[in-house]
């Protein structure tokens, strides 16, 4: 009982010192992180593991002193493999060394659960006699904990090389992670010959403790500080991001919404459409007749200013609200509310200005409606795509009133 006892109390004190990463996940999206929670996790899991074993051994209990012999296996296989992927996550390890590490790391863990099926049939790891609730350990067990120090010692004498070449401010904190490696590299020693004592655990307990004061601490206190350096910044520049978001959603020659802006529009209107939540509403494709004449004959300021133009004349008429840029010579409206009830009577004035404007050389526009049918219509984009049909059909119809 006093195996089961100790190990309790590294269980206590793992949970205690890692109580923020058993709670929740990190908040902020580092892979160094996210797998030492992988491993802190794994090793709470060892530890259960540690502990029942001195339940079930004290109190002879034989298949669930097997189960849990072998629980135990996979746990400190996993933890070998967990403590290599942060090892590398945190050292930000891209070399040889760092692939050959997680690539050993993955073929020890599959070769450890290989060798517990192979030991269900024929034990090669160890045994418990179903009568005496004997525990009796074999030769491959004490190869596979050899290996795992063998893995131990290549990532401690990795962490110190990489920590005197790269000269880092955080060579504290390499060297506390060298340190847990060497930690647990004496811990496997010391319970391939000792069986029946918690050394494993000892090794962990301790090396997760100096773990979380060395380098988990330090990363909380720079987090914490640079998240409230973060809130101060976010408060001084609300009303330059105020003004980027405009920059971003509108067109800069026109002055008009952008695609950008228009996208998030159908986003919004699909959402609305999709909940049954969406009230009436139009679209009007416009599309410039004559762009590309005057690009090619009279230059593309010309041009540029052709498309300013056109832009008056539907704001003119419309109004700016909820008018974007589509495309390059392409634009559309989005009628709701009072502008889509007096839809019908804007769209013939706008058309009858065009029709006059046919012997000019203003802005020729041509234009289609289409508007929302609930029931039918289960997209923004059925509602556009008729449009967009009317509008083309009212191209050509204006292409050969103006040739």
């Amino acid at each position: 009982m006093k195996y089961s006892l100790f190990v309790v109390i590294c269980l206590v004190i793992h949970a205690v010192i890692n109580i923020d990463i058993f709670r929740k996940k990190p908040t902020v999206n580092l892979p160094a992180l996210r797998a030492y929670r992988v491993f802190v996790l794994g090793t709470a899991i060892y530890f259960l593991s540690d502990m029942l074993w001195g339940v079930f051994e004290e109190n002879k209990l034989a298949v669930a002193l097997y189960v849990d012999t072998v629980v135990y296996f996979v746990t400190m296989g996993f933890g070998i493999l967990a403590w290599a992927r942060y090892t590398v996550r945190y050292l930000e390890s891209k070399g040889w060394f760092a692939k050959a590490a997680l690539i050993i790391g993955n073929c020890f863990f599959l070769a450890e659960i290989v060798l517990l099926i192979v030991n269900f049939f024929t034990p090669i790891l160890f045994r418990v006699d179903m009568d005496t609730v004997a525990y009796e350990t074999f030769r491959a067990r004490n190869i596979m904990l050899y290996v795992q120090f063998l893995m131990y010692v290549l990532l401690t004498v990795y962490t110190i090389v990489h920590t005197i070449r790269t000269h880092s401010t955080f060579q504290r904190r390499y060297m506390t992670i060298a340190f847990y490696s060497i930690a647990m590299g004496t811990a496997i020693v010391f319970q391939i010959y000792y069986p029946y004592l918690p050394v494993y655990s000892i090794g962990a307990i301790v090396g997760s403790t100096l773990l979380n004061s060395f380098v988990i601490s330090d990363i909380k206190e720079e987090y914490k500080s640079a998240l409230a350096e973060s809130r101060v910044q976010v408060e001084q520049g609300q009303s330059q991001l105020a003004e980027a978001k405009v920059i971003a959603y509108t067109d800069p020659m026109t002055g008009i919404a952008n695609k950008h802006a228009y996208v998030e529009e159908e986003e919004r209107i699909d959402k609305l459409i999709a909940q049954g939540e969406m009230p009436d509403f139009a679209v009007i494709v416009f599309d410039l007749n004559g762009l590309k004449h005057v690009n090619d004959t009279l230059g593309h300021d010309a041009g540029d200013a052709y498309i300013i133009d056109s832009v008056k004349t539907i704001e003119h008429f419309f109004g700016k609200d909820h008018l974007y840029r589509f495309g390059g010579d392409e634009f559309v409206l989005i009628l709701e509310d009072d502008d889509f009830a007096s839809r019908s009577k804007k769209l013939s004035d706008f058309e009858r200005h065009i029709d006059n404007c046919l012997s000019s050389d203003k802005p020729i526009i041509a234009s289609g409606m289409s508007r929302y049918r609930k029931g039918t219509d289960n997209t923004y984009h059925a509602v556009f795509y008729r449009a967009d049909k009317i509008m083309y059909a009212r191209k050509e119809a204006l292409k050969e009133h103006h040739d």
